[in-house]
């Protein structure tokens, strides 16, 4: 290799090292001054109601609808909703009315998105206090409600963190290693006063605030983005609330094998062309830049810079994992330091592969 492309190169590889390391402080400090817990200064607890959409979620619902049910709250009310479920979502849900008299079902005869299941939920719902939950996810502690009602905190949004099962394969660690990386950028967002997303897994927010805005009117056309872009929409520094800790949380079951995790995925970004340009540079930094990092490297590792660009790689990595150290603790991560090296170079071809599914496969038209 030249040596003026060595030279630029280097500097390039240096210039992006920077960048990533100086992108995880950021985050990860703005993730540290987030409460560890909210008290509420009164005892005051409004009705909340809960809404769940499902479609096709028998298995699930017979687990987590009771973890749901079994909440220590006074006064609220789950709303299921059935979204054409052909399965036995219905008779599995309907089973659980005999027991808990909270329990409100709604059933659809015919699908038209989760944006219109959860339209239906909340246009029932008695409460100014709407909480989200997805079928396939349980809260892991029975105080969740109240914790969530008492980090509301004179605001509107409340955003959790929905984190997912830990399971021995190989997808179930990569949804828990990207999972986390996600969440530290949406809550340093949030925490820096720019909040542009939140996960539909573990969501409270005032009903008057979907309300006011014309409920999901203005991206009702798009699949997905109840959580996203309605939350980039009405969520600013001065009404929104972040939470993280144990009693805030919700766990959810991982898909099984990578295919299905490019398809959720590829669902997930068909959103992020209505993002601002604020959370379109957030959301895709860490990814890109990652990406030109492997890049360069390959290049300086090619062109005989042995030493400098392994020293730099190594550095690198040592330098992500421990600034992040606390923060996988909150958040239970329980990715190991060889499953970080890997994924941390996996990451970049599993969201090419995401792209290039939006781009060319066929969209999917349920959700």
């Amino acid at each position: 290799m030249p040596e003026i492309l060595v030279l630029v190169f280097s500097a390039l590889f240096i210039i992006v090292f920077i960048g990533q390391i100086a992108f995880s402080v950021f985050n990860n400090f703005n993730f540290s001054k987030i409460p560890k817990k909210y008290k509420s200064e009164n005892e005051y607890r409004p009705q909340v109601s809960v809404i769940i959409a499902a479609r096709n979620e028998e298995q699930n619902l017979r687990l987590f609808l009771p973890k749901v049910l079994n909440k220590k709250y006074d006064d609220f009310e789950v709303i299921l909703v059935n979204d054409a479920s052909t399965d036995s979502s219905k008779l599995v849900a309907e089973a659980f009315t005999k027991d808990y008299r909270n329990l409100i079902i709604i059933n659809i005869a015919e699908s038209n998105g989760k944006k219109n299941a959860l339209k239906k939920g909340i246009l029932k719902a008695k409460s100014e206090y709407l909480l989200f939950i997805d079928a396939y996810c349980y809260p892991v502690s029975e105080n969740w409600i109240s914790s969530m009602v008492n980090a509301i905190n004179e605001k509107d949004i409340v955003l959790g963190y929905g984190g997912f099962k830990y399971e021995n394969t190989f997808t179930s660690k990569f949804v828990n290693y990207d999972t986390f990386q996600i969440a530290i950028q949406y809550f340093s967002a949030a925490r820096f006063g720019k909040p542009y997303m939140g996960v539909g897994r573990n969501l409270l927010y005032k009903k008057s605030v979907w309300e006011k805005v014309g409920g999901f009117e203005s991206h009702n056309e798009i699949l997905s983005g109840d959580d996203d872009l309605f939350i980039s929409e009405v969520a600013n520094a001065n009404n929104t609330s972040t939470c993280i800790t144990n009693e805030y949380q919700t766990m959810s079951v991982p898909v099984k094998t990578i295919k299905e995790l490019v398809r959720q995925k590829s669902r997930h970004i068909s959103t992020a062309h209505r993002y601002s340009i604020f959370a379109s540079i957030f959301t895709t930094f860490d990814i890109v830049s990652r990406s030109l990092f492997y890049l360069i490297a390959i290049l300086l590792l090619l062109g005989g810079q042995w030493i400098f660009a392994l020293s730099l790689i190594i550095l690198r990595i040592l330098l992500l994992y421990l600034i992040a150290w606390d923060r996988r603790k909150t958040l239970n991560s329980k990715i190991s330091f060889h499953y970080f090296i890997l994924f941390d170079i996996f990451a970049p071809i599993f969201y090419f592969a995401v792209v290039i599914s939006n781009r060319f496969i066929i969209k999917a038209k349920t959700w």
